[in-house]
């Protein structure tokens, strides 16, 4: 099980973060390094896996672990993975995260946006100049909700952002990508998908302008045609920013 995968200064290699491990990728072998990380037995093994992460502007990487019984309430975790040496460092214990998903930066205001699934919401989190979310005297990371998604849209899953600072979320089960201000929470346009369970975004192509949405399984009667593909979907006037930050390894 791959949860995701996140870019590293060597184009040939990348960091992939699995069940309990991360590991490097040689893209050209296809083949997979030892583990650089594992996670401790008393950080919750049984039932969790990793899930959604990223690198973050200045090289952290960020990720998430998930419980598979998330829907029941079981919590996740939300960590900074330091390959460098092999060490989690907790940023969001289960008291406080229940299915952590998509993050994106707002590098002009030390933002950091994170989708938590099971509460439907995205949080703003202030960083530090690497884009880290910092802690405050209390030890706890100062959070604000900017988005709540009613459940009638789906459930927010993977996010990004575009270059006027909107916040663009894979509405799984709503078969859509929302456009939100996180200013207000509005939002501000929806694109309809030709499937049902869409789970993360991305910009990509050579100006920016395509985004690229993975897709899941659907079973059953009126299943979409198209799960499992990945899709391109161009929003006229919209761009992304360069969102591929490499993690320091």
């Amino acid at each position: 099980m791959i949860g995701t995968v996140a870019l590293t200064a060597d184009p040939n290699t990348v960091l992939v973060a699995m069940h309990r491990t991360i590991v490097t990728l040689d893209v050209r072998a296809k083949s997979f390094g030892k583990p650089l990380l594992e996670v401790p037995e008393d950080h919750g093994v049984d039932s969790m896996r990793f899930n959604d992460g990223k690198g973050s502007p200045g090289g952290a990487f960020i990720v998430g672990r998930m419980h598979s019984k998330w829907r029941d309430g079981e919590p996740g975790r939300l960590y900074r993975a330091d390959v460098k040496i092999g060490k989690l460092e907790e940023l969001l214990g289960p008291e406080e995260v229940g299915l952590p998903n998509g993050m994106a930066w707002d590098t002009a205001r030390h933002t950091m946006y994170f989708v938590d699934t099971y509460a439907g919401t995205v949080t703003a989190y202030g960083t530090d100049e690497a884009g880290v979310p910092v802690k405050g005297a209390n030890g706890k990371l100062q959070a604000r909700c900017v988005v709540k998604v009613p459940k009638e849209d789906g459930i927010p899953d993977g996010m990004t952002i575009d270059r006027d600072g909107n916040l663009w979320v894979a509405l799984a089960e709503g078969g859509a990508l929302g456009c939100y201000d996180p200013d207000t929470g509005d939002l501000k346009r929806k694109v309809q998908l030709p499937v049902k369970k869409p789970l993360a975004c991305t910009f990509g192509g050579p100006d920016l302008d395509q985004l690229f949405v993975t897709t899941r399984v659907e079973k059953g009667e009126g299943a979409s045609e198209h799960w499992g593909s990945i899709l391109s979907v161009r929003v006229p006037g919209v761009k992304g920013v360069d969102g591929g930050y490499q993690v320091s390894t």
